[in-house]
């Protein structure tokens, strides 16, 4: 078979971190795992996620539960373990497969929302494919309230600044017709005011 983009890319990112010795099984399960489907057309993010999965099966940083000392891969027949007619996966397994898939989808989480989301994952699957398309279902859900809250922040500081307007141009239009007012009566006033003066003033040149 021959080779993809996908595999050249992650296999020369490898290379200069000396990662080596990969067969191209691990590179076309790498993708199953990313969800990298045109392999002559990945993104910079599942290349990323490529490389990240193959040195985590490199360095055998998950292990199998209930085993002793023995390391393993994250692969669909190694990074699980059957339990009847379910496939059970480990909390480290879990936070290892959100890292990867966020990756995949160019979504940067820190530890803590890797926890937070690894909580609404069950440890228990029918397949290791059910495994992953729950994680994706989780990490959009999360990825959602994330886009919520900041939606609802974002309309809470609009009706703030749109009620601050309103008070404020209701407050100005106030004080304008006060100010026509007073204007007005102080204009009446002196008018008046002025009218008496001439009424004096007539009655003292009669006099005279």
């Amino acid at each position: 078979m021959a080779t993809t983009k996908f595999q050249n890319n992650v296999r020369t990112r490898l290379y200069k971190k000396n990662y080596q010795g990969f067969s191209q099984n691990d590179y076309l399960e790498a993708a199953k795992i990313i969800g990298c489907n045109d392999l002559d057309n990945p993104t910079p993010e599942q290349i990323k996620a490529g490389v990240q999965y193959l040195i985590d099966k490199h360095n055998q940083s998950l292990e199998i539960p209930n085993s002793e000392n023995t390391p393993s891969a994250l692969t669909e027949s190694e990074a699980t373990q059957e339990t009847g007619n379910s496939t059970a996966i480990t909390n480290q397994q879990k936070e290892q497969l959100i890292t990867v898939q966020a990756q995949s989808l160019g979504i940067e989480l820190s530890e803590s929302e890797i926890t937070d989301i690894s909580q609404t994952v069950s440890d228990s699957f029918t397949d290791f494919v059910s495994a992953v398309e729950t994680i994706n279902s989780s990490i959009k859900d999360y990825a959602q309230s994330k886009f919520d809250e900041v939606e609802q922040k974002i309309d809470a500081s609009n009706n703030n600044l749109r009620d601050y307007i309103n008070n404020r141009t209701t407050s100005l239009q106030r004080k304008s017709v006060e100010g026509v007012i007073t204007t007005k009566e102080v204009l009446e006033q002196k008018s008046s005011n002025l009218k008496s003066f001439s009424k004096s003033l007539s009655a003292a040149f009669k006099i005279q």
